[in-house]
């Protein structure tokens, strides 16, 4: 079967639900989609951000129910694959930010396969360059099996590094330590969008929420989400030096839960020779 997401120019609306990995859908009509990741959206706001975060893999259905969503039919029927939402959440982080991204089902098609999510599965943990989280020790690196799901950046995470040295043992991964791999996830997710490696990101402010304590021994997988030039596509990287504010947020997920969310914002600098 062909995959609507290998389509060249195809419109946001699908009438096939199994053809994109991502299905978003009215919330009313869940109960009578069956999707493995059916994501519910209220309104075209959301659904214009979702359909720009998860770019070529999803798809809105409305089956024969489109009538009663008017509204949603006619963007989704108008508007290409890998729409932009706009300029204004560039500045700041959209209110619900953290909700609509939640909806987004780590595990997925996308990244089955390419990340360990439960405790017991098998699969190797290959640590990112360091130079996209400007480290010269591979050991400190904290981020490994780097995947892109769309314009999400995730990574599953180890919970050790020498640089991180504890007054007492815990069955429990410190908060410092989320932190820091919060910290890795936004630069390497710049990076990856196109941030020249000679550039640096100076923080300027972190906000942070912890919701669930994260274990020990069982694996975290990492998502990162840029105000950074979203689609990367959409225009030029900034080369003359001169500063650029962004923000990140990024949620630290284990066995299906987010235990933690952050906002990173900071601007962008070219660095040192």
């Amino acid at each position: 079967m062909q995959q609507a997401s290998n389509q060249p120019g195809r419109r946001v609306r699908v009438d096939a639900p199994e053809t994109v990995p991502f299905l978003l859908v009215p919330e009313p009509l869940l109960p009578e989609i069956n999707h493995p990741c059916r994501i519910p959206v209220k309104n075209v706001e959301e659904a214009k951000f979702l359909a720009a975060v998860l770019q070529q893999h999803c798809g809105l259905h409305l089956g024969e129910r489109a009538s009663e969503y008017q509204e949603l039919a006619d963007w989704a029927d108008a508007t290409p694959v890998g729409v932009s939402v706009g300029h204004a959440w560039r500045k700041e982080p959209l209110e619900h930010l953290s909700e609509l991204l939640s909806s987004v089902p780590v595990r997925n098609p996308v990244s089955e396969g390419r990340h360990l999510f439960e405790a017991g599965e098998s699969g190797t943990m290959e640590r990112i360059d360091p130079v996209l989280v400007h480290k010269k020790d591979p050991a400190n690196v904290l981020l490994a099996n780097a995947c892109r799901v769309g314009a999400l950046q995730q990574f599953n995470a180890f919970t050790e590094s020498p640089e991180f040295v504890f007054d007492h043992p815990s069955d429990h991964v410190q908060g410092m330590l989320l932190t820091e791999i919060a910290r890795q996830a936004s630069i390497a997710a710049i990076h990856e969008v196109g941030l020249p490696l000679d550039w640096v990101i100076t923080l300027t402010r972190l906000s942070m929420e912890f919701q669930r304590f994260v274990r020990i021994g069982v694996p975290l997988v990492v998502r990162a989400f840029l105000s950074f030039r979203l689609p990367e596509w959409e225009e030029p990287v900034r080369s003359d030096g001169r500063r650029k504010r962004t923000w990140a947020f990024v949620q630290i997920w284990q066995e299906g839960r987010c235990c933690f969310s952050g906002i990173l914002t900071g601007v962008t600098v070219r660095g040192q020779s």
